[in-house]
């Protein structure tokens, strides 16, 4: 997949440019009250850890993660989140076991539904508003 240049343009247009786009002008109109902001970025696991098969999915994840790290350095006074929710039962889930042609990243998330492990998006968002209600 990684020989579509295209593809991938696409995808880093919509999941990395368009981030970076949509904060800053975020942070444009919001610039003075910059220091009761707080930007949540979803992240995920495949960030940090190369997943086979996931290529797109985890740089685009990784060049994210970093973007909002080095936001925070450079305006100390906002709040940054990169918060990795988990395993989620959603579509993605259904579409790479379904599709996926790296045998390894499917069994994993045939184990994953197999064992009971995926969350429901209201739980994980749940621990998400109580990470920011905590202000950690």
């Amino acid at each position: 997949r990684m020989e579509n240049i295209e593809e991938l343009r696409q995808y880093y247009d919509l999941n990395v440019f368009k981030v970076i786009s949509l904060n800053t002008q975020f942070l444009k109109i919001f610039n003075e009250v910059e220091d009761r902001v707080i930007i949540v970025n979803i992240t995920s696991l495949c960030a940090i850890k190369p997943m086979g098969g996931m290529a797109y999915y985890c740089s685009g994840k990784a060049a994210r993660e970093m973007y909002f790290k080095v936001l925070a350095e450079e305006k100390k006074n906002i709040r940054v989140l990169n918060y990795s929710p988990g395993p989620v039962e959603t579509a993605m889930i259904e579409y790479v076991v379904a599709e996926a042609v790296n045998e390894n990243l499917k069994d994993v998330f045939v184990s994953f539904k197999n064992q009971g492990s995926l969350l429901k998006p209201e739980i994980t968002a749940k621990k998400c508003v109580n990470v920011l209600l905590a202000g950690k």
